[in-house]
């Protein structure tokens, strides 16, 4: 037998373990530095579902400018706010830092919740030493706990990857692909194909065929996801790369294939998990996050009310399972947007705001339009088109350079022709953005149901995973590294290029 595997079924089986058994099983898997102990009795008022929403990449910011364009075109608030409102709601602050840096990426901000630890920018659930974490979603599928993933990212991609998967590198789709097959997750959605498709991985196994020896059920479509089986696991891969940003998908101006939106998916796993007894599901709406890189205020904002959109598929399962604790939080702010004053007396502010809802395209796809266009004339119609924006002969001129990848910017953060486009477009809807990196941003966390009072006041991401544990009866601790203070050495870098993708 794998002795991992043994190690992590002993934890879940014997009612009691002592300290020195403990220490001994774990030291041949993982450190002699890591303390566990194993089940205890389940407290009252223990929820026996979870499920934890990540709005990844939202800042104060862009919560605010979705809440007020949500108003402004819905004709109501964000669901969020209604939450803040309702006395029973418990709220906190979070400190998402990584173990290197004050500014964490997806995957350490996602494995704190995933391991109890705070990693290195890059790696997942992985310490700078590479010594492997046990995992969330391990532990808890030895206890019997279902599992499942949702996300409108690729879901190999770092917030997933987080809560299940070890590897020395984020951008190790194929691997990550893998250990979800290894690891028996029980729901997985989002997109990605490219990462289980033979003709598109560098070892060129077929990775949905192996999910399919193994009886799950592969969605490939909106409507294999409406017909799935509810007495198989589920690995529904809906577009070769991340899911289409919605702007794109209502603008009518770019080409995308049907795929299911967040709450669509995540009504289906809700579905596919209402008869069991114990589940955890990881809902991401991860392209807020994208579009904030991008400096895309109109992609940030739809995508926004889209995971709010999920917020309230969440809630009404939760009427009819009062048993489920639903904690909804960022994993971290990305280039901090805001509606800026216009005009001398801000009178200005308004009518640009409302520009908003004349942008039909990402500004990836924008992009691609305006490197394609013969001159700078058709350039700026097509920009016209795309956003509702007449831009000047000189904000094409200035705009130009960036395009040819020439382009040079007094701040090094926004030295990028996705950064050069927002500031124009900035003129045009009032919201401009820090840079296109993360900041270092405490984020809000709102938390119902059984549980929620242990959410209150100033809290470390890292006291999520033992909460969780706490929740199955479970005690583990990995092995912790100590923070980086001052200078170190670089760490490898968020691809954000491939966030202009939208298939």
């Amino acid at each position: 037998m794998n002795p991992r595997r043994h190690f992590l079924k002993s934890l879940v089986t014997a009612p009691a373990v002592s300290a020195l058994a403990v220490a001994q099983a774990h030291a041949a898997t993982a450190s002699p530095k890591t303390a566990l102990s194993g089940k205890r009795p389940l407290a009252s008022g223990t929820p026996r579902r979870i499920i934890h929403m990540v709005v990844d990449g939202m800042s104060s910011g862009i919560l605010a400018c979705a809440n007020q364009y949500s108003e402004h075109v819905r004709g109501r608030p964000l669901t969020w706010f209604r939450l803040i409102d309702q006395p029973s709601t418990r709220q906190a602050v979070m400190n998402v830092r990584s173990q290197n840096s004050l500014v964490t990426d997806s995957s350490a901000s996602s494995c704190a919740w995933g391991s109890g630890v705070r990693i290195p920018n890059g790696k997942v659930n992985q310490t700078s030493k590479g010594e492997k974490l046990v995992t969330l979603y391990e532990l808890l599928g030895q206890a019997g706990w279902k599992r499942g993933l949702v996300t409108t990212t690729e879901i190999t991609h770092a917030t997933p990857a987080g809560f299940i998967a070890c590897v020395n590198a984020r951008g190790s789709g194929d691997d990550i692909a893998t250990q979800y097959l290894e690891r028996r997750i029980d729901l997985a959605l989002g997109g990605a194909s490219n990462h289980f498709r033979a003709d598109k991985r560098k070892d060129k196994r077929d990775l949905l065929g192996d999910f399919r020896r193994l009886e799950y059920a592969v969605l490939r479509s909106p409507s294999d996801l409406a017909s799935a089986p509810r007495d198989q696991r589920w690995l529904g891969v809906f577009s070769e790369g991340h899911i289409p940003y919605v702007v794109d998908q209502l603008g009518g101006l770019t080409k995308v294939a049907p795929t299911p939106s967040l709450a669509a998916m995540t009504r289906a796993a809700l579905r596919r998990f209402t008869h069991d007894e114990r589940f955890i599901l990881q809902v991401e709406g991860g392209r807020v996050d994208h579009g904030c890189h991008n400096n895309d205020a109109a992609a940030a904002v739809h995508e926004m009310i889209a995971f709010d959109q999920a917020i309230e598929v969440c809630l009404e399962f939760q009427k009819d399972h009062p048993d489920t604790f639903i904690l909804i939080t960022t994993d971290h702010a990305t280039a901090n947007p805001g509606l800026n004053g216009l005009g001398e007396t801000y009178e200005k502010t308004n009518a640009a705001f409302h520009n908003l809802t004349k942008v039909r395209q990402s500004v990836g796809e924008i992009l691609n339009r305006l490197r394609t266009a013969e001159n700078r004339t058709q350039a700026a119609a097509r920009l016209q088109e795309s956003t509702g924006y007449a831009a000047s002969t000189r904000r094409m001129e200035t705009l130009d350079p960036f395009l040819k990848k020439k382009g040079y910017a007094l701040f090094d953060a926004f030295n990028s022709d996705t950064c050069a486009l927002g500031q124009v477009l900035a003129n045009h809807i009032g919201i401009a953005f820090t840079s296109g990196n993360h900041t270092s941003d405490y984020v809000p966390v709102l938390a119902m149901g059984p549980g929620s009072d242990r959410i209150e006041g100033f809290i470390q991401n890292t006291e999520l995973f033992g909460h969780y544990l706490d929740f199955a009866g479970l005690s583990f601790r990995n092995i912790q590294e100590p923070l980086v203070a001052g200078a170190c050495q670089a760490a490898p870098t968020e691809n954000t290029s491939e966030y202009l993708r939208t298939a």
